[in-house]
């Protein structure tokens, strides 16, 4: 019996859009783990055909992306010095071989070919929280070109419910982000196919035990000018299946599912096979 990094929801309860913050230990800021050699691999490939699909900025914020670089420098060397060696601006990802100088144009996208999270910067401009420049490699059926420029409240216009129970708390939570602690949450969606790269969705017709369990954790860390967050993105798919092995919990998460309104159904691209894999985890019972 395999298990998840980051589990399905097992507790039964309706879903609800929330933020779920939490406190963020330094050391766990970046995570490691068994992908992450695969990941890197593909980061570059893509990073190196797909450039102008994952990467972009508004001139300007040179600065803050400087900032947040020296940081994650300082991370690596004090929490992750057995899978790194960097000396100045220079990175060695020990276990893959990714080599990488930060003294470019594009320190930014140079730094995600050895880390595996996907990096967002937010700056403050006239009260709101604006992406300004991005590295996404494994979007979930989004576009960063379509985001980039926009403020927190435009990027999330998509998600059903953000108006009513996200958007009057978002400003003031980030707000409340301090400089010296960040913060994380986890996200999911399920998808048909095990493909991380996806800024527009890839539609397959499989049966629910062969659908993939994503997650993305996110976390948020305030520059000390405080008026720059870094959002990162670490991105895994692992199998549904996994879940149905374990009578209980799949129908715990299927009550869950069952729960969902049909506008968050549509939005996670679940609309078609919907009550299928509820039935199937219902029957894994």
């Amino acid at each position: 019996m395999s298990e998840y990094i980051y589990g399905p929801p097992i507790d039964g309860k309706p879903f609800k859009l929330a933020m779920g913050l939490r406190a963020l230990k330094p050391q766990e800021w970046l995570e490691g783990g068994d992908d992450l050699r695969t990941q890197l691999l593909e980061r570059n490939i893509l990073i190196d055909q797909k450039r102008e699909i994952i990467y972009a900025k508004v001139p300007g914020f040179d600065t803050q992306i400087q900032y947040f670089l020296e940081k994650i420098l300082k991370n690596l060397q004090e929490h992750h010095a057995a899978s790194y060696e960097i000396s100045g601006q220079r990175v060695l990802h020990r276990d893959s071989g990714i080599f990488v100088d930060l003294d470019t144009e594009d320190p930014l996208l140079e730094l995600a070919r050895v880390i595996a999270e996907d990096l967002c910067l937010l700056q403050k401009i006239n009260g709101e929280w604006v992406l300004v420049a991005g590295v996404v490699i494994f979007p979930s059926r989004w576009k960063l070109s379509e985001k980039i420029g926009t403020s927190l409240d435009q990027i999330h216009s998509p998600v059903p419910g953000y108006e009513m129970a996200l958007q009057p708390h978002m400003s003031a939570t980030f707000e409340k982000i301090r400089s010296d602690r960040g913060v994380w949450r986890k996200n999911w969606s399920l998808h048909p196919t095990h493909d991380l790269h996806q800024p527009e969705s890839i539609h397959s017709s499989v049966d629910p035990d062969q659908y993939w369990w994503r997650t993305e954790r996110q976390t948020l860390t305030r520059s000390a000018a405080d008026q720059s967050i870094l959002f990162t993105i670490r991105n895994r798919v692992e199998p549904l299946r996994w879940i149905m092995s374990r009578p209980a919990e799949a129908e715990a998460f299927a009550q869950t599912l069952q729960s969902m309104s049909p506008d968050t159904l549509q939005y996670k691209g679940l609309t078609a096979n919907h009550q299928e894999i509820v039935h199937a985890l219902r029957m894994s019972t």
